[in-house]
């Protein structure tokens, strides 16, 4: 059996072989770091996220073409300073991973602020489909969420199964299940069951189920899984935005009426452009490293350099 079909929070008696004993360190800390003050971790965060942004040049490279193409109406420094913004972010998401899987439920309910929670009211039995983007505060925003509406997310299995093992366990606590993107049927089954499912699919993933629409005015590749998912449940569709705020996080509901619609490009072009809107209010939030334009129009040169090989 695959490990896209295996129980991913079940523990194993391989966990204990010494290739795992620099992760059980790592866990070991992160589960005291998510007992510091907020402050602290967001401070362990910046510096952590700095020093990538200064050594990882491949990644800071990327980031600042992105910036370039997305948002050439500001200046050179103002995008260099949303990087650096966007490599803290990720910094801080290393590190609050200790506060979200290990830390206290009233804790972290007190840190967190929900905006629109009333667009998620729905008819008994009613499929819920949220729209994400890719924040790097996802965990801390869309953990307390699920502990009042529990949830369905599709995601890429980890190739560490320790890590994964762990990982699930956290976000278990949270009525959080991952299911494989291997497992699309399992997640629309959960969905047509009256569940709440929550996808990100602002990243590309290559040709295959993907069509090109404007994303800051360029045509990204783009999956057609917001649309196609959301028809095959049946779904109330909701587009979801998580970001920090300066005392904790806050996630932002917004209702996608009439969504899906007959047309799945108007359907995939109305979603990007609703993250485009979001990422242009927190740009700093945004996760930039990503090589969002990799995939392109037939006959179009890259809009990278040829030196940035990786996603």
């Amino acid at each position: 059996m695959s490990r896209q079909h295996e129980n991913l929070d079940q523990f194993r008696w391989y966990f204990l072989h010494p290739k795992f004993w620099p992760l059980w360190l790592w866990f070991a800390i992160l589960w005291l770091v998510g007992r510091l003050p907020l402050g602290a971790i967001r401070a362990l965060g910046r510096g952590t996220g700095l020093l990538v942004y200064k050594v990882a040049k491949s990644r800071r490279r990327v980031t600042l073409r992105n910036l370039e193409l997305c948002l050439p109406e500001k200046s050179a420094a103002e995008r260099e300073q949303i990087a650096k913004d966007s490599f803290i972010g990720g910094g801080m998401a290393l590190w609050e991973s200790g506060l979200i899987w290990f830390g206290r439920h009233s804790r972290i309910q007190k840190m967190h602020q929900v905006i629109g929670l009333e667009h998620l009211n729905r008819e008994p039995g009613q499929a819920i489909l949220l729209l994400g983007m890719h924040n790097a505060c996802l965990e801390m925003a869309y953990g307390p969420l699920a502990l009042q509406h529990k949830m369905k997310i599709l995601f890429r299995v980890h190739n560490n199964p320790f890590w994964e093992y762990v990982a699930q366990k956290g976000r278990n606590r949270y009525n959080l299940e991952l299911v494989s993107n291997k497992r699309v049927s399992r997640f629309i089954e959960h969905l047509r069951n009256g569940e709440t499912g929550l996808i990100a699919a602002d990243h590309d993933l290559g040709r295959k189920n993907s069509i090109f629409v404007p994303f800051f005015g360029i045509e990204t590749a783009t999956v057609t899984t917001p649309s196609t998912l959301a028809t095959a449940a049946n779904a109330k569709v909701v587009f979801s935005c998580g970001y920090r705020t300066p005392n904790g996080y806050a996630i932002e509901l917004v209702p996608m009426d009439n969504y899906p619609s007959n047309d799945i490009e108007a359907d995939i072009r109305r979603f990007s452009t609703t993250v485009e809107e979001h990422v242009r209010k927190h740009p700093g939030e945004y996760i930039w490293m990503h090589r969002r334009f990799k995939t392109r129009p037939e006959g179009e040169e890259s809009l990278y350099q040829k030196k940035d090989k990786k996603k």
